[in-house]
């Protein structure tokens, strides 16, 4: 069983959001619900069809076990699981409206990594599945609502997004390409 599928029989069913076809292309449609949300939605295309979509901040947080002195109880939106020339990619994803106020991404992205690591532990310790998400790489992105309009400029990729702390800031539009977020 691939590392996909063994996350997929992991999950309940109402975390995973369906990807969906626009113009023959497997998308990951991102929507903010919130009714002061600027940023409403963003579709980043040309996702691997058997990719895994979490909303991670649409379930309870864990707030009869941790304090939140620390942001141990904060994620981010969505986390997109996706293997793309053999290699398996994390992608976290945060979606802002405003500004972006980087201490408290960065605290959503650390306690969205510890849901991923509470799910490796699961894995290996009820599923015997070994290093299963161990070997994804992880990339951190921030989508944001830019304040002016001005002629859109693309930020210059590098593979250094790869902790929380270095998350890039993309400006978001309507539809963005996956292969223009991550850098392989």
């Amino acid at each position: 069983m691939n590392s996909l599928d063994a996350l997929r029989e992991l999950l309940v069913p109402n975390i995973l959001k369906d990807l969906v076809n626009i113009h023959g292309k497997t998308c990951a449609r991102l929507k903010e619900n919130s009714p002061h949300a600027k940023l409403k939605q963003i579709d980043i295309l040309g996702v691997p069809a058997n990719s895994i979509l979490i909303k991670l901040d649409e379930y309870a947080q864990p707030s009869t076990l941790f304090k939140n002195d620390k942001g141990q109880r904060k994620r981010c939106d969505y986390i997109l699981f996706f293997h793309i020339q053999n290699q398996g990619i994390v992608l976290f994803i945060e979606l802002k409206s405003n500004k972006v106020k980087n201490p408290e991404v960065i605290r959503q992205f650390k306690g969205s990594e510890c849901v991923l690591d509470y799910c490796n532990a699961t894995l290996k310790r009820f599923h015997n599945h070994d290093t299963l998400l161990e070997n994804f790489s992880k990339r951190f992105i921030v989508f944001y609502k830019p304040r002016i309009s001005k002629k859109r400029t693309r930020p210059m990729i590098k593979p250094n997004n790869t902790i929380p702390e270095n998350a890039l800031k993309y400006p978001a539009t309507k539809n963005i390409s996956l292969k223009s977020i991550i850098a392989l």
